[in-house]
């Protein structure tokens, strides 16, 4: 059910940042201090929500990853507490 409610997100707000950049296509200066580089605004936009994902995808992963090594510590821990709980009974 999770997993659903994820995909029903991020398709509705793919589909907001999909129309915000397509309204948005007229050229915008971008200054990086020694220079400037002039490029349309959907340029722009596209690469900072590739970046934005790129970055929610590593977040993510690390959230997973650590859910994943305590459900396996908890495990561990209930498993050697029920072996304790067989050689006492």
């Amino acid at each position: 059910m999770e997993k659903q409610r994820n995909l029903i997100i991020g398709s509705v707000v793919a589909l907001i940042a999909v129309i915000f950049v397509v309204v948005n296509t007229s050229p915008v200066a971008i200054n990086f201090g020694f220079f400037k580089v002039r490029l349309p605004l959907i340029v722009v936009l596209v690469v900072m929500v590739i970046i934005g994902m790129i970055i929610a995808w590593f977040f993510g992963r690390d959230s997973q990853e650590h859910k994943a090594q305590n459900k396996v510590a908890f495990l561990n821990k209930n498993k050697k507490k029920t072996e304790y709980i067989l050689i006492y009974s």
